[in-house]
């Protein structure tokens, strides 16, 4: 009897042992999950990496208004030091695909604004600009302008034009020489006389293009009413492009394309 106690007595410890035998071989024999590899680790990253936004199927509204460009929803202040830079960066992202653009501009925009836009557009692919502005009545409402960029040693006789500060106007050879100068108007640059001489100047020279421009402190209304005037002066048709100067002119020295 006591031997068989003794037997009795170590059989749970033989079936604990024998438990933990079979865990421990359990454990041997499980798989060990895969260790993390680089494509693993870099996956995060590669999650967080910032997306350029699609361009807009369709071309947005583009304005120039008081403040400078607003564009799409987004405002650019070209006063700022990354301001140019910021503009073209804007203007690369629409949908232009080399086709015409039409920018509408306030009357009280500034000059230096309409033709930052106008130059970007046209490095960005677009080859006509048509600006609309609510100017005075007997002049059109909407100009379409070539920019800059596009055009290229034109005749030295082509005409050029400016408002000039003191609200006087302008005219003189794209090559400089000799200008004309007409006093200002009871409410503004005198168009009425400014376009005698531009119907004048234009009739005298091959040139089939023009070139217009204003004083920054002119609002842009009064550079729209005189780039108007230019095409009710063109009375045989003769100009088939206007061009927006990138950087205001003085008045009877060459004209210098490319801001220069």
């Amino acid at each position: 009897m006591r031997a068989f106690a003794l037997r009795s007595s170590a059989l749970p410890r033989l079936v604990v042992a024998a438990g933990a035998i079979l865990v421990a071989a359990a454990c041997e024999s499980a798989p060990k999950p895969p260790e993390a590899g680089p494509a693993a680790a870099s996956a995060p990253a590669a999650q967080q990496a910032p997306v350029a936004p699609p361009k807009p199927k369709g071309m947005p509204e583009l304005l120039v208004d008081s403040m400078g460009p607003y564009l799409g929803g987004q405002r650019v202040n070209l006063a700022q030091k990354d301001g140019a830079e910021r503009l073209a960066k804007v203007i690369r992202a629409l949908p232009i695909d080399g086709k015409p653009v039409t920018l509408l501009a306030e009357k009280k925009a500034k000059v230096s604004a309409v033709a930052a836009v106008v130059t970007e557009l046209g490095a960005a692919g677009a080859p006509k600009v048509t600006i609309k502005t609510d100017g005075r009545d007997d002049l059109p409402k909407e100009i379409t302008v070539v920019p800059e960029g596009s055009v290229s040693k034109p005749p030295a006789c082509a005409v050029s034009t400016m408002v000039l500060k003191d609200l006087a106007t302008a005219i003189w050879p794209f090559g400089g020489g000799m200008g004309k100068r007409q006093r200002k108007g009871l409410a503004g640059p005198d168009l009425s006389n400014t376009g005698e001489q531009l119907s004048r100047d234009i009739a005298a020279c091959k040139a089939s293009v023009a070139f217009f421009s204003a004083d920054d402190e002119v609002p842009w209304e009064m550079a729209h009413n005189l780039a108007g005037t230019v095409l009710a002066s063109d009375k045989k048709k003769k100009l088939d492009t206007l061009v927006l100067l990138r950087v205001a002119p003085v008045a009877g020295r060459p004209v210098q394309l490319g801001g220069g």
